[in-house]
């Protein structure tokens, strides 16, 4: 009797040892099946065991099941059953099919979150796609349950080759992990892998400050296999959809506005090889109505108060002097607000050249106001004969309220002529490009907007069994 019940017991652990996953989880998928299995064993000796009770399951290190189970029941493998069979003996470090892996690579932009001018960064949120095909990976032959197999890509991408490609030029990168690791690992039965992770990425911007505050910032990601050169793996950007997909319907800062994305590739030599790099550029156009109402308003409120000296009368001298001193503080402290937040270069921006010419108006009218003053303080004379004939043909002698009168119909007229070129001639090429520029990119980004609506549900139906 004894022998009998130390038998049964030894196979009652055996059958459940060999039943059930590292997760605890029957192979066959049903607990029922296995409460069933086991009364039949011991309905000689176990018939006192109540019903309701059933072994702990038994919780294996690894992922391997024995074949000849798997088999027994004739029915299909599950997931796990399938991934212990595929990885077991798997040599991670041999290239798939011992040939040049193509690796297609998609990218969804979910967010930008900013842009700083000062170090030239910018920082966004992106999902990164690859897929690639390795024949070790498939498994049609071993009568799956499902023809596609989601997993622990935390897990089991350690364990399976890779093309361990990164973004080379970005400053800091680091994979979501709310509330885990944000890594979608799947594998279909004729051993295609699809791998897709979220990460936030810092990576460079590019900007010529010349038409500053109306210019544009173009910030580049470039993304290459970091162990495997061209002649391993050559990864191309995804053909059958655009390779570059927003996921928002507009990305906006306070600052700036996405205009345009571009997605390129080319190579590039390294002492180890050539490498293949995928690259991809994303435009920012500034928003300027900041600048224009906190500075390019505040500056020409400073240049006409300037010229009200010109209606005082000549011997105002002490207010026409407060009038003008306080106007080229006030823009020399507006000046110097701007340009504290933008990076040290020697470009001469565009703002530069506004701010200095009203500060260049601002200074004559002083200049003028001290040629006033000294034409006031000749108390013998009214006027000033002037010497230089070619100089003064029509008007050879200048008295203060003269100059005053001449000086309020001149500054305004060069001001007009100086603003005709700014706008117009300084500013004006580059803003037509812009312009032009920016109404492509938006009938570019309604076209693809149109698109992403149209396959709004593809990426979750792939990952569906």
């Amino acid at each position: 009797m004894v022998c009998k019940v130390t038998i049964a017991l030894f196979c009652l652990f055996g059958f459940v040892a060999a039943g059930y996953t590292k997760y605890g989880i029957p192979v066959n998928g049903s607990f029922g099946t296995s409460r069933r299995n086991v009364r039949h064993i011991g309905d000689a000796q176990l018939d006192d065991e109540p019903e309701e009770e059933e072994p702990p399951p038994i919780l294996l290190d690894g992922l391997t099941i024995l074949p000849s189970f798997i088999l027994a029941d004739g029915k299909c493998r599950d997931d796990a059953q399938v991934v212990s069979t595929i990885l077991h003996g798997y040599k991670k470090d041999n290239l798939p099919g011992n040939r040049q892996v193509q690796v297609s690579v998609e990218i969804w932009v979910q967010e930008v979150s900013k842009i700083i001018e000062i170090s030239s960064e910018f920082e966004l949120d992106i999902y990164v796609t690859e897929r690639w095909t390795d024949p070790a990976l498939a498994f049609s032959h071993l009568n799956p349950c499902k023809s596609n197999i989601s997993v622990d890509g935390g897990v089991v991408l350690n364990k399976i080759w890779n093309p361990h490609a990164c973004f080379v030029n970005s400053k800091d990168a680091s994979v979501h992990k709310s509330p885990f690791k944000n890594i979608f690992l799947q594998i279909y039965s004729n051993g295609s892998v699809w791998h897709n992770y979220r990460v936030k990425l810092t990576g460079p911007c590019s900007s010529t400050l010349r038409t500053f505050p109306i210019d544009q910032q173009k910030c580049m990601l470039v993304y290459e296999s970091f162990t495997h050169n061209h002649a391993q793996v050559q990864l191309n950007w995804i053909d059958y959809t655009a390779p570059i997909l927003i996921l928002k319907e507009n990305i906006s800062l306070p600052d700036y506005v996405l205009v345009d994305f571009q997605a390129s590739s080319e190579k590039r030599l390294y002492p180890p090889g050539i490498f293949n790099e995928l690259v991809a550029t994303f435009t920012f156009q500034r928003l300027y109505g900041f600048y224009i109402l906190q500075v390019y308003v505040p500056a020409y409120i400073s240049v006409f108060i300037s010229w009200i000296s010109f209606y005082l009368g000549p011997k105002q001298i002490p207010s026409r002097t407060t009038v003008g001193v306080n106007s080229l503080l006030a823009l020399t402290f507006q000046f110097g607000s701007v340009v504290s937040n933008l990076p040290k270069t020697s470009d001469v921006k565009a703002i530069d050249v506004w701010i200095l010419s009203s500060m260049a108006f601002i200074f004559l009218s002083l200049i003028e106001m001290a040629l006033v003053g000294y034409l006031t303080s000749r108390q013998s004379a009214e006027a000033s004969r002037c010497n230089c004939s070619w100089l003064c043909a029509k008007c050879p002698e200048w008295s203060a309220t003269k100059l005053d009168k001449a000086s309020a119909v001149l500054f305004p007229t060069t001001f007009i002529l100086f603003n005709i070129w700014y706008w117009f001639v300084f500013l004006g090429l580059e803003i037509a490009w812009q312009e032009m520029t920016l109404l492509i990119s938006i009938v570019s980004l309604a076209s693809l907007t149109k698109r992403r609506v149209s396959e709004k549900k593809r990426p979750f139906l792939v990952k569906q069994s």
